[in-house]
């Protein structure tokens, strides 16, 4: 069911005032400095009764996407929900029997369109868009036992993967379900041999790609129907992809020796760069923006970065812990927050004023 509210922000009582550094990686040129600024919170409202929520996809321009939860073993179970324009819409969860009633929200387009993913009961996922007042499944290719959508660009076209697997084995294929074609599922062709998950697509269609062969992921660039591989830093032996965003891309890096930046950015021109101080990224915005975690040992500083570069860090308050997960092109952050001691998840945004 389909429902709508005024979009009223709390503001948290507590800003959380950025630190700016200078620090630049190596290889990137130091920009002018950047005014500080506080990067202030607000919570985005829930509806009466529901007892946590989060952000984990933004369309870029104020839309954000998440999900809201009344319980684990309530009758609404956990929902997924557009915040737009004012209003706050419920697109529920897979009401089809043999589906639990949670989903998992991946992306959302400007036009508002959610793309998440259902479970089955036995625990197999189906991909999932938002049309009307609910959810929908996406179509899949005969025979395959899985599907997972990942993300969506402004077009409409969404991409993930598909469970091609035989004999309860898993067996994962790249595809997209292309906006021009509706009803239909491509799968990506032109990949190497071995396992491959399409894990964000860009504006212009370029579809990031992770290709697993024994064991190892490499991180590829898709688009009508060539791919090409993704320069691999000295000594990588694995790399987990984390965002795609105007020609850039995020990801996490395993080395062969133990050591080396586990945060990297491609940028435009392909060559990939340590993220200063980045433990684990999570969202690219257009401009270059990474957010994410940073390197403190006790998992309570986050890092907004200009590129490679370290902007600023926000920590856990006495009151408040928080977590980013994305950034968005009108230069918001969204993720949660939640009330110390013993706060339940609340979907939040931070804006730099």
């Amino acid at each position: 069911m389909n429902h709508t509210r005024s979009f009223t922000r709390g503001v948290l009582a507590t800003a959380l005032v950025a630190t700016m550094v200078g620090a630049t990686a190596p290889a990137v040129a130091a920009g002018s400095a950047t005014k500080a600024c506080a990067w202030t919170p607000a919570v985005l409202p829930m509806p009466a009764g529901a007892l946590a929520g989060d952000v984990s996809a933004t369309d870029g321009s104020g839309g954000y996407a998440g999900t809201i939860s009344y319980g684990a073993n309530s009758a609404q179970g956990s929902r997924a929900t557009l915040w737009k324009n004012g209003k706050l819409t419920d697109y529920g969860y897979l009401n089809v029997p043999g589906y639990q009633k949670w989903v998992e929200v991946l992306g959302v387009d400007k036009a508002g369109t959610v793309v998440a993913n259902a479970f089955r009961n036995g625990g197999p996922s189906s991909a999932v868009r938002s049309r009307d007042a609910g959810l929908e499944r996406l179509p899949e290719p005969p025979g395959v036992s899985a599907s997972r959508a990942t993300g969506i660009n402004d077009h409409g076209d969404i991409v993930g993967a598909v469970d091609v697997g035989t004999g309860g084995a898993s067996y994962w294929r790249a595809v997209i379900w292309p906006a021009d074609k509706p009803g239909t599922v491509v799968e990506l062709n032109g990949l190497p041999d071995g396992e491959g998950y399409a894990t964000g697509i860009d504006q212009d269609g370029t579809v990031l790609v992770e290709v697993d062969k024994d064991f190892s992921r490499r991180p590829y660039l898709w688009k009508a129907g060539r791919a090409r591989a993704a320069r691999l830093p000295a000594g990588a032996t694995d790399v987990l992809t984390r965002g795609i965003s105007n020609g850039r891309i995020i990801g996490q890096v395993t080395y062969r020796s133990g050591n080396g930046a586990p945060s990297v950015l491609w940028d435009r021109d392909g060559v990939p760069r340590a993220v200063s101080r980045a433990a684990d990224v999570t969202g690219i915005n257009r401009d270059g923006r990474i957010v994410g975690r940073t390197d403190d040992p006790d998992w309570h500083e986050f890092g907004v970065w200009r590129s490679s570069a370290l902007e600023a860090t926000l920590s856990y308050a006495p009151d408040r812990g928080l977590e980013f997960a994305v950034a968005g092109d009108d230069g918001t952050i969204a993720g949660r927050s939640w009330k110390i001691p013993g706060g339940r998840d609340e979907p939040t945004v931070w804006t730099c004023r």
